[in-house]
């Protein structure tokens, strides 16, 4: 399969729960694939960036995550930089210390489900 077919084969298979469970946009769709994208080339192979990417779309589903693409798009990001340093902790830490959301319980919330979740 050359490059085109596969990149339009995995954007279908990344668009198609955006789309059927939440309705996403064209706009969105797009956000959630470049993400996707920098997952994919944090990892060691695609099938490692679809079972993450799926793992998350189930999470979302089951916990019926607010604003659930934004969850995804967020959550997708984190997991890349999370790859590309090789410590879901520290990653997990610099995400809270440095990020730009203000500090609340919410934020310590995430930051204690990131150091669990297992994918």
């Amino acid at each position: 399969m050359i490059l085109d077919e596969r990149a339009r084969t995995v954007f279908s298979s990344i668009s198609e729960p955006l789309i059927c469970f939440w309705g996403a946009k064209a706009s969105q769709v797009r956000d959630v694939y470049e993400a996707y994208t920098s997952l994919w080339a944090s990892t060691p192979s695609e099938e490692q960036a679809r079972e993450i990417y799926d793992s998350l779309v189930a999470i979302a589903l089951a916990e019926d995550k607010c604003y659930p693409i934004h969850w995804l798009l967020t959550e997708l990001r984190f997991e890349a930089f999370a790859a590309a340093t090789g410590d879901r902790k520290w990653a997990a830490l610099m995400d809270l210390t440095h990020g730009k959301r203000v500090k609340n319980d919410a934020e310590l919330d995430l930051y204690n489900e990131r150091l669990i979740r297992e994918l």
